[in-house]
């Protein structure tokens, strides 16, 4: 990453820096990065969780390292795993979906360390640095350019930046390793601004390249940086001094790296990422909920989003359907919502009118979270934490800039106390519920085991619950009866899970695991071929099948031995159903049969051992054996 360069325009006057902390500049980054390590250093003992396996042990490509590259630049960031869980189309989720960068680093990272035990916690502190990088160009960005010009500048920036990494809302991006794409996709957008209003400033071209490079990277993260196309002018016309038309034409530049991207885009998933209908609630958690419906969720969601901001607490992985139920016009928060965002809007219009820097944040704001909101493309989720992570930025400047202005005319003592104090309290309550928040995304184990008590009308959460417990279970140093328990926990959870929507493979699969381990065999076939109608493709579903063939072999043999051969015959024959060409399965049919004295069926099942294994020696014993009964009779 290139250095940004330290001398500024002279058309841009210096705001005296503030008095509450008179530190230096390179004292200050030190400061947010410390605070950054605070946070989140005990992430680093975490593994993988959540999508953590989809993006990367379940992505064939990042798995071939460096040579898996050019796929992970021309393919939808999800197709290796929807091929994995065998779904016909590769792109599921509307608009499809263009990451490589964070790929292109989980490959490099790959080809590196390969899969050895060091991996998860080498990415979790990638994960952090990133982080750390990410608040410095924020606090560049803040310090010597958006805030420069307002009183108290300097210290505005400062608090700002330091809500930004204390907020409890980022637990998911800095602790999920997937979530790479999003603070790639933050410290490029900041280093963008960073070069384009240099250029603007200095007019060399290196900073024009460097701008172009970083807005290219930031396309490439995710897809936030495509309100740049907004962004850039109008920070050109804030900040550089430029009219309206001129500030549109100084950022031409900059279009044409993002023509670039879209043909790149266009290529990997189309240029509008065309896929089936959803025909499920998994991919569109909308799916069931009429026009009307689903349009007032969103703006529930919306306001939502600034309650978490406000209030992060509590936290959850997940807000799948039907954690948050569809709601109508009628509903007071829905109304209150559209109240709220559209005093927010007329307030921004009215703040750049003025050309008023608040401006800015307000956008950021409201852009980024409108990204999110399903009105301009349906993103396959209600919502997520970590879709907070670039509006949230907006939110702080905003509360920061206030703050000030509280304390304005307050003597510096006062208002050094006060701000400070406000701080310390603040941190100190965001500090547990990070550090307490990072520890649950340990695994994928106790993630899904507490955000069931958070998210407990999620389907998707009840079936990640379920599939702990059975996880649990598999301890070899558990007692019987605490297995039990562990399964009597899945099978509670996978029923819930069934009970809010009942046509998801995985809850299915996850029921007939819990079934299998029980010993409950025609319940686990049950569950085991509502998966199989489900989702035919659904990988290990065949091997599924050959577990339960072999325990109904094996407990077809045990209740023979102990004196019961026609209920062996019964338990072989659910074997036989999926393995019809096992030779031994058919020879002890014949044996059950021949202690009953039905020769003649068993007669019919050695031949049927020997067709499939010629060489089967005890069936040819047993046909030999029924030469002197045939004889008699």
């Amino acid at each position: 990453m290139a250095v940004p360069p330290k001398k500024q325009a002279k058309n841009i006057p210096v705001a005296k820096s503030g008095g509450i902390f008179p530190f230096p500049y390179k004292t200050k980054c030190i400061i947010l990065c410390c605070t950054c390590f605070l946070f989140y250093a005990n992430t680093l003992f975490n593994r993988y969780a959540l999508d953590d396996t989809l993006t990367i042990a379940h992505n064939a490509y990042v798995q071939m390292g460096f040579s898996g590259i050019p796929k992970i630049l021309t393919n939808d960031s999800y197709a290796s795993y929807y091929n994995y869980i065998g779904k016909a189309s590769s792109k599921q989720l509307s608009g499809g979906r263009f990451r490589p960068l964070s790929e292109i680093v989980f490959a490099i990272e790959q080809q590196l360390f390969g899969d050895s035990d060091i991996q998860p916690y080498f990415r979790h502190f990638i994960n952090i640095i990133t982080f750390m990088a990410g608040v410095i160009a924020i606090f560049y960005f803040l310090e010597k350019f958006l805030l420069k010009k307002v009183p108290w500048g300097s210290d505005i920036a400062f608090i700002a930046t330091f809500l930004f990494i204390i907020h409890p809302l980022h637990t998911e991006v800095v602790a999920n390793i997937k979530s790479l794409d999003e603070l790639l996709s933050m410290l490029f957008i900041m280093l963008t601004f960073i070069y384009s209003l240099t250029y603007l400033q200095s007019r060399k071209t290196n900073h024009l390249v460097w701008g172009s490079v970083y807005f290219f990277l930031a396309l490439l993260s995710k897809e936030y940086a495509v309100t740049l196309v907004f962004f850039i002018p109008l920070l050109f016309y804030l900040l550089g001094e430029k009219k309206p038309e001129s500030a549109l034409a100084a950022a031409i530049p900059y279009y044409g790296v993002f023509i670039i991207y879209l043909l790149m885009r266009s290529n990997a998933v189309g240029l509008f990422g065309t896929v089936p209908p959803a025909t499920n609630v998994y991919t569109n958690p909308y799916f069931f909920a009429t026009p009307a419906q689903k349009i007032a969720t969103e703006w529930f969601v919306l306001g939502n989003y600034l309650k978490l901001l406000l209030l992060p607490y509590p936290l959850a992985s997940d807000y799948s359907y039907y954690q948050i139920p569809y709601h109508s016009f009628s509903d007071i928060t829905v109304l209150l919502s559209l109240a709220i965002y559209i005093g927010i809007f007329a307030w921004v219009i009215i703040l750049l009118r003025k050309k008023n820097i608040l401006s800015f944040a307000v956008f950021f704001f409201l852009l980024n979270i409108f990204m999110v909101s399903n009105f301009l493309l349906d993103i396959g989720a209600t919502m997520g934490e970590r879709l907070a992570f670039h509006s949230s930025l907006g939110l702080v400047i905003i509360l920061s800039y206030y703050l000030f202005t509280a304390v304005s005319k307050m003597p510096l003592k006062t208002k050094k106390n006060v701000v400070i104090g406000i701080m310390s309290v603040i941190g100190v309550v965001c500090l547990g519920e990070t550090v307490t928040r990072n520890a649950q995304w340990r695994d994928d184990t106790s993630l899904f085991i507490h955000d069931a008590g958070v998210s407990s009308n999620s389907f998707l959460v009840n079936n990640n619950a379920s599939c702990a417990y059975i996880t649990l279970s598999q301890d070899k140093a558990l007692t019987t009866d605490q297995v039990n328990i562990y399964l009597d926990s899945a099978r509670k959870y996978a029923l819930k899970a069934l009970s809010i929507y009942p046509k998801f493979d995985m809850e299915y699969r996850n029921l007939g695991d819990t079934y299998y381990l029980q010993g409950m065999l025609d319940s686990a076939a049950r569950c085991w071929e509502m998966v199989k109608k489900l989702n035919p493709n659904y990988p290990d579903i065949k091997q599924n099948f050959m577990m339960l063939c072999q325990a109904y072999f094996s407990k077809g043999l045990d209740v023979g031995h102990k004196g019961n051969p026609r209920q062996g015959i019964i338990l072989l024959k659910k074997a036989l159903a999926y393995d019809s060409a096992n030779s031994d399965i058919w020879y002890n049919i014949g044996g059950a049969y021949f202690t009953e004295q039905l020769y003649d069926s068993a007669r019919y099942a050695w031949l049927r051992a020997l067709q499939y294994k010629p060489g089967n020696a005890d069936a040819k014993r047993g046909l030999a054996s029924l030469i002197p009964i045939k004889k008699d009779n």
